[in-house]
């Protein structure tokens, strides 16, 4: 199809959201624990939602509503908990690059169970980003052990995202943007709220020390950011994703991977986060394994008649 300019506008505004998400996450990590940060991110987003819940949810018919549910897990639930688990042992930065496999997956799955077509260049595709993927966690930038171990929940994320990528528009390509998020949100928030109560993580406002300002200036930096991660990077964010999707198709919604992981770096450098060639190199192989996935005919060779 014909992607517009306001397809792109779209594309580049949901990747730089996407793209502070990562050091959002590292701030909350830096007070709560990674379940605590996992199940705020989702309970703030469910709360957040409910209004729309009650003005678009009846806008997802009856038989939508098992997908919506599976969009919200596979879309919000599994990679929140997933990034801030990986966060505790790897940087901001990398999370961020790794994130960008989400189109090589997409593709992987689509081709498995979603009747997508095959095509040898996209499976090459496939196994370069997964070389850098590889590649990027082989060591840290101060020489110490493969941070693989650690990178496995943010595969399973990014996993997770091609999983609702598909469904989206597979299942869901009528309903309704807004709805659709706000009853994805309603199917994971309540079981995150109840888990985020049982852990009075209110108390740690009492408990957090920080040097050169107060303990609950240190939460309320934590708090804020989730809140902002919630609202923008997961609600509203969400809501457009789907919008997008549903105007173009799942890979093209998946291309906001070239651009969070020069954010996510960028912002990672900026918080004194290390980078090495051995980084670079990856996330290199990452994206020009995506760009194989996206393109239609990357090594096609052009044909030139010669008149006589």
């Amino acid at each position: 199809m014909q992607y517009q300019a306001r397809h792109w506008f779209i594309l580049i505004f949901l990747s730089v959201v996407w793209g502070t998400s990562f050091i959002l996450m590292k701030n909350g990590l830096e007070t709560f624990s990674w379940d605590q940060v996992a199940a705020l991110r989702i309970s703030v987003s469910f709360i957040g939602t409910l209004p729309f819940l009650f003005l678009f949810g009846r806008h997802i018919k009856g038989k939508q509503l098992k997908y919506s549910a599976l969009t919200g897990l596979t879309g919000s639930g599994i990679p929140a908990f997933c990034f801030t688990f990986a966060q505790t042992h790897i940087e901001s930065g990398i999370a961020g690059v790794l994130n960008s496999l989400t189109p090589a997956f997409t593709f992987a799955l689509g081709v498995l169970f979603f009747a997508m077509p095959f095509h040898r260049w996209k499976l090459a595709g496939l196994l370069t980003a997964l070389t850098g993927a590889l590649i990027l966690v082989s060591s840290d930038p101060d020489g110490g052990h493969s941070q693989l171990w650690y990178a496995l929940p943010v595969f399973l994320a990014t996993l997770s995202y091609a999983t609702s990528a598909n469904l989206v528009k597979t299942y869901l390509q009528d309903a309704h943007p807004i709805g659709l998020g706000a009853v994805g949100f309603a199917s994971i928030g309540i079981p995150s709220l109840l888990y985020l109560l049982s852990t009075r993580f209110w108390e740690l406002a009492a408990e957090t020390t920080y040097p050169e300002m107060s303990a609950i200036s240190h939460f309320s930096i934590s708090l804020w950011s989730i809140v902002a991660l919630s609202l923008f990077g997961t609600v509203m964010a969400s809501i457009i994703y789907f919008k997008l999707i549903q105007m173009t198709d799942s890979l093209f919604g998946s291309l906001v991977a070239y651009i969070i992981p020069v954010v996510a770096l960028l912002l990672g450098v900026w918080d004194g986060e290390r980078i090495s060639m051995t980084h670079v190199l990856g996330m290199l192989f990452i994206l020009a394994g995506i760009y194989m996935i996206n393109a239609r005919q990357p090594f096609a060779l052009v044909r030139v008649r010669r008149s006589h």
